[in-house]
């Protein structure tokens, strides 16, 4: 596991407030639900057939879905991990969810190897509609226990100050090409309350970087999925 040093390493004194971790419930929630309707419009597409330019749509928004499950897991390897190691010592065990990050990378690496097949021939559907499942099935099974072991621990241990800065850090490792996509994603499957949180504490440019990139992810995820999208 890399590490990066963040501000003050230590535990959340008593009494002080609870951290924040609306980014994590917002993350966890878009990329369990997004794979599971990609996988379900890949089956769709191995049965029926696709074509050319929604197969170049579904190339495109594979390809940046799957940069974000990797992008997502690199920020907790690098940042909330070490954060979490630091303050909670022996109380959280983090090998085995360490161990599941290496097999999901290289799950992510089988999807994306049969991605690069579904792009130079989208008859070859049924190989990436089984791979990115098995991401899917492997990743639900990952975050219900980050959720039960991690997220707690996170409440316990992490201050409001040491989210904030991982939170922080995040967005500034974030490409723009990245940010294009994951904003106006993360915006669609956060409910109204988070999505107020999320941008009251991110400044007015992150709210016109959404407004920016909304359309064209909208567009995308409509040539991609063949109609409108319904809301999560």
């Amino acid at each position: 596991m890399r590490t990066t040093r963040p501000i003050a390493l230590r535990a959340r004194p008593p009494g002080s407030p609870e951290p924040d971790l609306t980014f994590v419930a917002a993350a966890h929630r878009a990329i369990r639900q997004d794979l599971g309707r990609l996988a379900a419009c890949l089956g769709q597409v191995a049965d029926r057939g696709a074509k050319p330019a929604r197969a170049r749509a579904i190339y495109r928004y594979t390809e940046a879905l799957l940069a974000a499950v990797r992008a997502h897991h690199e920020n907790e390897d690098d940042l909330i991990w070490p954060l979490i190691a630091a303050t909670a010592g022996q109380a959280v065990d983090l090998i085995p969810l360490a161990d599941d990050h290496q097999a999901i990378e290289a799950a992510v690496g089988r999807a994306s190897d049969a991605l690069a097949c579904f792009r130079a021939d989208p008859g070859l559907c049924a190989e990436l509609h089984k791979s990115v499942s098995e991401l899917r099935d492997m990743v639900d099974e990952h975050i219900a226990d980050k959720e039960r072991q991690i997220v707690p621990a996170m409440l316990r241990f992490l201050s409001a100050e040491s989210c904030r800065w991982c939170e922080k850090q995040i967005q500034r490792r974030a490409s723009r090409p990245g940010q294009r996509f994951s904003a106006p994603w993360l915006a669609r499957y956060a409910q109204p309350d988070e999505l107020r949180r999320l941008l009251a504490g991110r400044g007015w440019r992150a709210r016109i970087r959404l407004a920016a990139a909304r359309p064209g992810y909208a567009r995308l995820e409509r040539r991609a999925f063949g109609t409108k999208p319904a809301p999560p």
